[in-house]
């Protein structure tokens, strides 16, 4: 229903409620006449009239935007004014219904808690307008925040892809430069494999996550591209759950831990090393470990970039649900674990 459909419905289903239950209280034990009905359903209809008219009062004076302690000796007043004119306007209908004979036998007393009496009722009746107003104003507020905060996620996560996608080919870029002039028939290999790679690193841009079994195709391409340059130096061993599979994962995450435990851990031991990767799903999450020979340790020469954009883009996506530690293991390699809630079915 329109905003303007639900004022209207509410108007009239709350003041002639109201009005019934005068009648009923104002009866109690007598017997109910037309004419209890037709005042009280003019008091009704005044006060649907007064409060609308007040209503429009308060949108042209922009009280809808002031704070409730600033909004309140306004509202206040108007409801006494208000009070006062929904009375006039009952008291005027009274010699229709019970003559004016009535009218004066019932003296003056009345008036004021009359007044005291509809007054009230409109300050219930602002209270529940403005409740309702500050009520929308803070979820509107709150959705906005909610979308200025998703717009910022997606820059930020844009802006870290963007930095990993760089990072990855010049590495291989480099690569591929040393092995032209070693072995030019591996070099030609290498650019098959480089161009799935670049092809998988370019698509992955445009998406903030990958199902774990597509980035783990680039990462086997990867291996194999690694495989030409370091030869017999470089074993790898592959395990995962096939239940984790359909898990969705920032892309280019495995494929930089995997990057970096090459470039890092295999590729500096004289004897080459182990490249382990697997995964299993535990308590609704999905651990992904890649294991690679060798043992952390302060290097100058490595600014830790993509290690630092995984954790951040693992934040963004997840917040504190997901995890990413780089720890030392057994004394002989290096484990990168990620843990990510497992995607629901």
């Amino acid at each position: 229903m329109k905003r303007a459909h639900v004022y209207i419905l509410c108007q009239f289903l709350g003041w002639y409620a109201q009005a019934a239950g005068n009648i009923l209280f104002s009866r109690m034990g007598d017997p109910i006449t037309w004419k209890h009905i037709a005042t009280y359903t003019w008091g009704a209809l005044a006060g649907i009239l007064t409060t609308h008219a007040l209503r429009a009062f308060i949108r042209r004076r922009n009280w809808l935007k002031l704070s409730p302690l600033r909004a309140l000796p306004r509202v206040s007043a108007a409801a006494l004014v208000a009070g006062t004119v929904i009375t006039a306007l009952v008291t005027a209908a009274w010699p229709l219904t019970f003559g004016m004979a009535a009218l004066r036998k019932s003296g003056y007393a009345w008036i004021l808690p009359v007044i005291s009496i509809w007054s009230i009722t409109v300050f219930l009746w602002e209270v529940i307008y403005f409740g309702v107003h500050y009520f929308e104003s803070f979820q509107t507020s709150e959705v906005e925040k909610l979308r200025l905060a998703v717009v910022a996620k997606d820059s930020q996560l844009r802006a870290l892809i963007s930095q990993v996608n760089p990072h990855f080919i010049f590495n291989c870029l480099n690569g591929l430069r040393a092995m032209i002039v070693e072995d030019p028939g591996r070099a030609q290999d290498m650019v098959t494999e480089l161009s799935n790679i670049l092809r998988y690193s370019l698509q992955s841009g445009r998406t903030d996550t990958v199902p774990l079994e597509t980035e783990l195709e680039a990462v086997t391409a990867y291996l194999k591209l690694e495989a030409i340059r370091l030869e017999e130096r470089l074993r790898v061993h592959i395990a995962m759950d096939p239940e984790s599979l359909e898990t969705r994962i920032p892309p280019m995450l495995l494929q930089t831990l995997v990057e970096n435990g090459i470039k890092h851990g295999v590729a500096r031991l004289p004897g080459g090393g182990e490249i382990r990767v697997d995964s299993q799903v535990e308590s609704r999450a999905v651990k992904i470990q890649v294991r690679n020979s060798g043992q952390l340790r302060d290097d100058a020469g490595s600014t830790r970039l993509g290690l630092d954009n995984a954790r951040e883009r693992l934040r963004l996506l997840y917040g504190n649900a997901a995890s990413l530690v780089l720890r030392n293991y057994d004394g002989d390699s290096v484990v990168a674990e990620i843990s990510i809630p497992l995607s629901p079915a």
